[in-house]
């Protein structure tokens, strides 16, 4: 039985080492007269505080620790990002000081407790707490060499007795963008337009919102008692799945509400002149979207609305009978291209 014990302890062991989680680091460094953070320094620092390199290549990586330095008030800033394998931001720390060496510890201290704490499976609410006060007393210390012995005590944990601060609201992710569309069945021929779009996403969810906006170029047409030109206004409000959700693609499946207008211009209509001529019905889309490390990203989608409402002009013809000058179709189709950024 006591060799079953061990047999079983050294199991659990095992697959517990297994089950880890794997990190890669990608700092992106400032200009090279300027630059105070550098991925070589922060190996060093986060190596000396775990007693080894808990960094793998990034496509073997379960999550990537980011980050970049900028300066504001004559202190230096870095900002530490984790981002897991499908790219949903895990978490986020921002650190200051007066210094490149101190700043270059203290971003150390938060890249080296982000990967100790993941490996260990503290709660993110513990991490918080010894981030922070780790980070203050670094940065509250004078200036040192890094030292070459081995490395310190890790910091004590939390006291279970002491009240754990609160857990932070699970981000969101709000992307803006511009682009441009062409569409069938809205205008007499096929139209361009160009458009605006907002969209919100949750980390960890396969679910978004987005709302998108466009303006159709106007068209002009001519008959022998009728002139003027067509144009139309739209927005779209709709809700998404990731039906593949990863770290730099993302494939998504829409469905939500149309709703716009058709804008003439004209003379000789029987209806009153610029009188907008709504529409609204169903929206369903398929987009897929391509992101950059940097944060942008490009959308590609394809779409078609099916107006329950919807608009036909007419004017009087010689006879006195009335002639259809346009109508918009059944369905209508349009394809995008839209470039958006992280706020």
């Amino acid at each position: 039985m006591a060799a079953l014990g061990v047999v079983l302890a050294v199991g659990f062991r095992a697959s517990t080492a297994r089950a880890d989680p794997s990190f890669a680091l990608a700092w992106r460094e400032g200009p090279a007269p300027t630059a105070c953070v550098t991925e070589a320094a922060l190996r060093e620092v986060v190596a000396e505080k775990l007693g080894r390199d808990p960094f793998t290549a990034r496509e073997r990586a379960d999550i990537v620790i980011e980050g970049e330095e900028s300066s504001a008030g004559g202190r230096l800033r870095a900002r530490i990002r984790e981002r897991g394998r499908d790219g949903a931001v895990l978490g986020s720390r921002e650190v200051e000081a007066e210094s490149c060496p101190r700043l270059v510890r203290a971003t150390g201290i938060v890249v080296a407790l982000f990967a100790k704490a993941r490996e260990e499976g503290e709660p993110e609410e513990h991490r918080g707490g010894a981030s922070e006060r780790a980070v203050e007393r670094e940065v509250a210390e004078p200036e040192r060499n890094v030292p070459t012995a081995s490395p310190p005590a890790p910091n004590p944990p939390l006291p279970r007795e002491r009240p754990p601060r609160s857990a932070p609201p699970r981000p969101l992710e709000l992307s803006l963008g511009l682009g441009a569309s062409a569409a069938l069945g809205l205008l007499p021929s096929a139209s361009a337009a160009l458009r605006a779009i907002a969209r919100l996403e949750r980390a960890r969810s396969r679910w978004s919102f987005e709302w998108t906006a466009g303006y159709s170029v106007p068209q002009s047409f001519r008959s022998q008692t009728v002139r003027g030109t067509l144009s139309a206004f739209d927005q779209q409000v709709r809700m998404c799945l990731a039906s593949v959700r990863q770290l730099h693609v993302r494939l998504d499946v829409c469905g939500g509400a149309f709703w716009g207008a058709v804008i003439p211009y004209t003379a000789g209509l029987t209806e009153r002149n610029e009188t907008w001529r709504p529409l609204a019905g169903p929206v369903g889309a398929l987009a897929v979207q391509l992101r950059a490390e940097s944060g942008r990203a490009m959308r590609l989608e394809l779409g078609a609305a099916v107006p329950v409402v919807g608009r036909t002009l007419y004017f009087h013809g010689i006879d006195g009978e009335p002639e259809r000058v346009h109508a918009t179709g059944t369905v209508i189709v349009f394809l995008g291209l839209n470039g958006l950024t992280n706020l």
